[in-house]
């Protein structure tokens, strides 16, 4: 199956003059040496010069320039109003917690959850920086100037939040800036991490001792996995490589998919692999074989599939490996992985093998922002539209509620399944009842995922609808996760605490919050030119990677 020629025409990519002789494709890359891992797809086929000359010039983001004097300034007042409550948010940590993973904020007092290296801080330098905070952001850099990675602050590294928390956010804040400070963290950092890498296959251990270089998995005597903590590593490692002209990081993480692919195929009877494109999420990684056939677009998942789609973006559009897998996954994900509701929603589940459970978690919100980007920059209508049908399920999640926030996790009917219904609960049949779908956990805990493609549908479609929704999301944490010091989880968001009196609170406020949910709240009505689409794409911590680095298939 020659999935790139499928990508074209599912894509709305095969045009007459975006093609090109494979071969000479091929040879253009191996005229620089043997080819960087991830440049040629599966065919071996290496990208089109003549479409990746087309894609890179192609613009996505909506031409604001018609918009409204009026709408402009609500736009700056509700900006200011999301800086403002960053600002009174960061100032409890300064506070508080100054230099320490995060806040503890009903305590005020300071947590280490990350190794003591400050994720908060770190986490958190881009929304400084984007925010024009640049007093703080210049105390900030003068803080991680002086981090020893060496010192684990008593606890096992857990690579992949290290990869996605610090890593990216030292390598934002490094293009940002052009502080070279943070560069050269990022690289120290880097290499202090890569012994977890040091596995007879190349696959990552999940946690590490920094002071020893043992790697292990986060459930002792083990050694499993998950499919996004493997693979997410490219943008970062990608991006490291290429500054540093060091091609070790990006082969690290490219040598992941290499060992998934070679070690599971779909047709092989004895493989848990059974679905073409979709992945299951549970991974050994001595063997490099799938130990379930559970594949999931949510959790232990979702960051995978972004980053198979957001690699390639940030490459140039030359790693055709990744989107020749993105393809064949979106395809499989459209036809086996969302269904409609009997409320009439398109949600994505989790399928065991073949057999689909009606469940979603909130990190599956993630998907109608990425799959929108893709698809505006291939010109596909049908996908856009799927990214559209499933963002309004995702806000319905939200939109249901008093508190105006989603629940971290639901279940729902599927319509012309009834025993989806007959097999719940009865609070379950009474919460389907009055909302569409049940709260399994019912508790929100500032996650950025749906607010993240709501900014992406409004930097993409130019629809204040998409805005006004966020603003929406706003006023609920506002009303909800507000508390003296800062801002927390709130445990039922069937009730608005604002309205009852009460706030039934969960003391946890993690670095994402600062560095995702604040980033995507200001962003939606910042000034339209600050991070583009068209110039910079976010990670899956959102932090922003400059789409400006050439890159012609060698470091």
């Amino acid at each position: 199956m020659k999935v790139d020629l499928i990508l074209l025409a599912v894509l709305g990519l095969l045009h007459a003059n975006a093609q090109t002789d494979s071969s000479s494709a091929k040879a253009s890359l191996l005229a620089h040496g043997p080819a960087l891992s991830g440049l040629l797809n599966r065919s071996g086929r290496g990208a089109s010069p003549e479409r990746t000359k087309a894609l890179r010039q192609r613009t996505v983001q909506y031409d604001f320039s018609y918009e409204t004097a009026e709408d402009r300034q609500i736009r700056h007042d509700r900006a200011q109003a999301i800086r403002q409550g960053f600002a009174y948010a960061w100032d409890g940590y300064k506070q508080y917690a100054y230099g320490a993973d995060e806040i503890d904020v009903v305590k005020k007092a300071p947590k280490t959850t990350r190794n003591g290296w400050g994720a908060t801080l770190v986490d958190a330098l881009d929304t400084l920086w984007i925010m024009d905070m640049k007093d703080e952001f210049w105390q900030a850099r003068d803080f991680v100037a002086k981090l020893d990675f060496r010192k684990d602050g008593g606890q096992l590294t857990k690579v992949f939040e290290t990869n996605i928390r610090y890593i990216g956010g030292l390598l934002s804040a490094y293009e940002l800036s052009g502080d070279k400070v943070f560069l050269q963290k990022a690289v120290e950092l880097t290499d202090v991490i890569m012994p977890a890498f040091n596995t007879p296959l190349g696959l990552p251990w999940q946690m590490l001792n920094v002071t020893t270089g043992v790697g292990s998995s986060e459930t002792p005597g083990r050694t499993s996995t998950n499919l996004a903590e493997i693979g997410t590593f490219q943008m970062e490692f990608y991006r490291l490589s290429q500054h540093t002209k060091n091609s070790t990081y990006h082969e690290a993480a490219q040598k992941v998919i290499t060992v998934m692919l070679d070690k599971n195929k779909a047709n092989d009877p004895s493989s848990k692999y059974i679905i073409p494109g979709l992945y299951p999420i549970d991974f050994d990684m001595i063997s490099g074989k799938f130990t379930s056939r559970s594949t999931y677009w949510g959790g232990g998942g979702d960051s995978f599939y972004e980053y198979l789609a957001k690699t390639w973006i940030l490459s140039g559009f030359m790693l055709e490996r990744n989107i020749d897998m993105w393809s064949e996954s979106i395809q499989s994900f459209k036809r086996y992985s969302v269904v409609e509701s009997t409320n009439g929603h398109l949600f994505p589940g989790f399928v065991d093998g073949t057999k689909f459970f009606p469940y979603a978690d909130t990190f599956t919100n993630f998907i109608p922002g990425t799959l929108a980007l893709i698809s505006k920059l291939v010109g596909s209508d049908s996908y856009f539209e799927l990214a559209e049908r499933l963002l309004e399920a995702g806000f319905s999640v939200f939109d249901r509620m008093p508190s105006s926030l989603g629940a971290e996790a639901i279940k729902f009917v599927r319509k012309g399944v009834p025993s989806d219904y007959l097999l719940m609960k009865a609070t379950s049949k009474s919460m389907v009842d009055q909302y569409g779908f049940s709260l399994e956990r019912p508790y929100y805990l500032l996650r950025p995922e749906l607010i993240e493609s709501l900014f992406y549908m409004y930097r993409l479609t130019g629809k204040q609808l998409y805005a006004d929704r966020v603003w929406q999301i706003w006023q609920g944490i506002q009303r909800n996760c507000r508390v003296p010091g800062g801002y927390v989880g709130t445990a039922n968001v069937a009730v608005d605490d604002a309205a009852s009196g009460t706030m039934d609170i969960i003391n946890s406020t993690e670095s994402f919050f600062f560095a995702e949910t604040f980033l995507y709240l200001y962003l939606t009505f910042a000034d339209h030119d600050n991070i583009s689409l068209d110039q910079w794409v976010f990670t899956t911590e959102a932090h922003p990677l400059s789409r400006e680095y050439v890159f012609d298939g060698t470091f």
